[in-house]
């Protein structure tokens, strides 16, 4: 910290000063004088009465009339080996306005100099003429013209150089060290000068770097008397500067106190004014500038007073402690005003120095240290707002996880409940369609199968979008030749494309091979392309692959009816659908580009869309390549998958393959295993239904003692007595050996998925009809 560095500096700065001003046996310190008041020719000094004084001296103790003149005669030796070298003498209280003479011979004049400094002592350094010294004894005389602090200070005396040095360290303990505490004290004022404009309700910080920085500056000037008092444009200078100090001082304490008013404030502007007007006088006569300052600094004194005061009076109101520290610092700088006005006019021995230069940055110092308790209380309060934003953020995250878990279990129970009753009228829907001969009755039956088909399609939605948000959803990525991939995808959507006039057309390059899941491509395709036909009236859909640097970039082109630029972000929520405010279930139920994006998300892609209303959109996805890698078939669990979307197996099987075959069915729904006997009897399977695990146990302790085996075990997932269809497979294969089992399950909960996806299973999702489950059991047996 500035403060800190600057307290540094003072130490090593003392300890220097105290090393040069040991003094040296080359050097003469004259402490005593004659002297005379008033001036005399030489014939009539000698018989006027000379009084000896010591050095340092002051006109105040010894009753002479101020202003006036007086007369030094000093005497001094010089040593027979430094007779004509260069001598020189220093003080640092030394008349401003003097003559000097060497034996008669005069070495110095200011007498008439004419200047707006009031007569009185400064810091000198005179060279004196090696011709002038010999050997011997010799007398200096010096005439003074005095003001309110006339007198002279302790003579140094000797060759140049050492005498330098004694100048040189007292100016380094008495000029240079207040002026690198002001620099200090300038450069914290600097500091919150820049919070104010970086934060500008901050006013008051900004009135205190203000003020600080218009004192350091002022005491920085005043510290170099050549700069500040040898015209007239700078004496009046620096009487403006202190009057706006203290009343932005006065200003700043009332703000802080929160006394300021308006009242105060005109009081102030009033003394501001006639300070003013004291400036432009001086201007105007300059020989009474010493005089204005007299009058004018204790008007000055008043609001500086109020200030201090109202400081001590909102410390005491308040806990904090910097606060006293500041009221304290007030009060030190009113008394230091106080302690340099009566130096100023006289009331003070001249050989003390000005406090106020020393005094003024403990003000910075002050405010400084409570600035920074609030700068580190704003950095204990911002860590203690992030440590609550992450424990909100933790608990919300929680919060929404938890939710987002019971949205997903209650979908998954909801869907299930649903789709128990799905499979056993589709079952029955399909019975019936055999049975029943007559056009009319068919008629009335295919109506009940189309509506059947709308609530399987959004059920089967819904069952994807849960597994999709699964959190143990497994990618099972491997080489995929796309383009046969994406030529029986193409195959299965021609019939929709021919019943609405499309082309269906494929562009892709000889032998693309992508690291991907085949089963979530599958999904995203078949989604994309149902997708494009549904908003196409015209022309077509073309699907692409191209090679873009180290992924393929997959794409469907339609010539649809496009997608406003401000819809394309919903187009992608699960329920929205273009063009369809009427919700007809011909044109979708709004799921498929949901999926798309969550299927996207578990490849590591995302989804691109380029869309034109009136001309057509484009979405596609990046898929990594994979051409030093051998493409891998689908396996068991694909196939199984695919089947029970209808377009796995498409071998057709007749139904006397299933003659005579002994299928357990293992369902606790008593309408489902109700339907999935009576279709299995109609294939001509022999059926051995069970409620649960325990009536299984009896079936499988009979078929043991008689060595017969079933053909086949169907299964479903969810079983009362706290087994499921896992533990049912496991039961039967302990015990019976290898069996092609299938399991069939209205579940999309998570965890649900997740272990049918590990065991390795087939599985068959509910809704089905009646014609996916036996392409199922068919693709089992066979």
């Amino acid at each position: 910290m500035p403060v800190i560095r600057a307290l540094c500096c003072l130490a090593a700065l003392l300890l220097l000063a105290s090393s040069c001003s040991a003094g040296t046996s080359e050097t003469q310190r004259l402490d005593s004088a004659q002297f005379a008041a008033g001036l005399q020719d030489h014939e009539a000094a000698a018989a006027e009465p000379w009084q000896t004084v010591p050095l340092p001296h002051d006109w105040r103790e010894g009753g002479v009339p101020r202003p006036g003149e007086g007369r030094y005669r000093l005497n001094l030796d010089v040593p027979a080996h430094e007779a004509g070298r260069h001598w020189a003498v220093w003080s640092a209280r030394f008349p401003l306005y003097h003559r000097v003479r060497l034996d008669g011979h005069l070495i110095a004049d200011s007498w008439d100099v004419r200047n707006v400094v009031s007569p009185r002592t400064a810091p000198l350094l005179l060279h004196m003429p090696p011709a002038l010294l010999r050997a011997g004894s010799h007398e200096l005389e010096i005439d003074e013209r005095g003001g309110q602090r006339a007198g002279l200070g302790t003579l140094v005396v000797g060759p140049e150089a050492w005498v330098q040095q004694q100048a040189a360290a007292w100016r380094r303990l008495h000029i240079e060290l207040p002026r690198l505490l002001n620099g200090a004290a300038a450069g914290t004022a600097l500091f919150a000068m820049l919070l104010w404009l970086l934060r500008r309700q901050e006013k008051l910080t900004g009135l205190f770097g203000l003020v600080s920085l218009l004192l350091a500056l002022r005491n920085f000037v005043f510290l170099e008397p050549a700069l500040a008092s040898n015209s007239t444009l700078g004496s009046v200078g620096m009487f403006a500067a202190a009057c706006t100090v203290v009343l932005l001082y006065a200003h700043f304490c009332l703000v802080v106190a929160g006394g300021a008013s308006r009242a105060s404030g005109a009081v102030f502007l009033g003394i501001g004014a006639v300070c003013a007007v004291l400036c432009f006088w001086a201007l105007g006569s300059p020989d009474e500038t010493h005089r204005i300052r007299v009058l004018a600094y204790p008007l000055l004194m008043l609001p500086g007073a109020v200030g201090t005061m109202a400081l001590f009076q909102h410390a005491s109101r308040q806990p904090l402690r910097q606060l006293w520290l500041l009221a304290g610092t007030g009060l030190v700088l009113f008394g230091s005003g106080v302690h340099d006005y009566l130096l100023q006019t006289g009331r003070m021995p001249h050989t003390h120095d000005y406090a106020f230069v020393w005094t003024a940055p403990l003000l910075s110092l002050a405010y400084g240290l409570l600035l920074g308790r609030r700068v580190v209380g704003a950095l204990r309060e911002a860590e203690t707002g992030r440590q609550v934003l992450e424990r909100r953020v933790a608990e919300r995250t929680a919060s929404l996880a938890e939710a987002n878990a019971a949205k997903s279990r209650f979908l998954a129970s909801a869907s299930h409940d649903l789709r128990q009753p799905l499979v056993s009228i589709g079952l029955l829907v399909g019975l019936l369609r055999q049975q029943i001969t007559a056009p009319a009755q068919q008629r009335l039956v295919a109506r009940v199968d189309d509506g059947l088909d709308a609530m399987e399609s959004l059920l089967r939605g819904l069952l994807d979008l849960s597994r999709l948000e699964a959190a143990h959803t497994p990618v099972r990525p491997h080489s995929v030749a796309l383009r046969p991939l994406l030529a029986a995808l193409l195959a299965q959507e021609h019939a929709a494309a021919d019943r609405k006039g499309l082309r269906l057309r494929l562009h892709a390059p000889a032998n693309p091979v992508a690291w991907v899941d085949r089963v979530l491509l599958e999904q995203i395709v078949r989604n994309l392309l149902g997708n494009a036909l549904r908003y196409t009236a015209a022309g077509g859909v073309l699907l692409t692959v191209r090679r873009r640097g180290d992924h393929w970039r997959l794409q469907v082109w339609d010539t649809g009816t496009g997608i406003a630029l401000e819809r394309q972000a919903q187009v992608f929520e699960e329920f929205v659908q273009g063009d369809n405010a009427h919700r007809d279930r011909q044109e979708g139920r709004g799921l498929g580009l949901a999926i798309v994006r969550r299927a996207a998300g578990l490849l590591g892609s995302s989804v691109l869309l380029r869309s034109v209303p009136g001309r057509g959109s484009c979405f596609g996805i990046d898929l990594p390549l994979a051409t030093d890698k051998a493409c891998a078939p689908a396996d068991d669990l694909q196939l199984a998958s695919r089947a029970s979307a209808g377009g796995g197996v498409t071998a057709h099987r007749s139904a006397q393959q299933l003659q005579g075959q002994w299928i357990w069915l293992v369902e606790d729904d008593d309408a489902v295993r109700d339907a999935l006997a009576d279709s299995l009897s109609t294939w001509g399977a022999a059926v051995t239904t069970m409620r649960s695990a325990a009536e299984l146990a009896a079936v499988i302790a009979q078929a043991r003692q008689s060595g017969r085996r079933p053909a086949l075990l169907l299964t479903d997932m969810r079983l009362p007595g706290g087994k499921d269809g896992l533990a049912v497979a496991r039961q039967v294969l302990d015990a019976l050996g290898p069996l092609p089992i299938l399991v069939i399950t209205g579940n999309s909960a998570p965890e649900d998925m997740a272990a049918l996806a590990t065991s390795g299973l087939p599985v068959l999702h509910k809704p089905f009809r009646a014609e996916a489950l036996r392409r199922a059991l068919l693709a089992l047996l066979n």
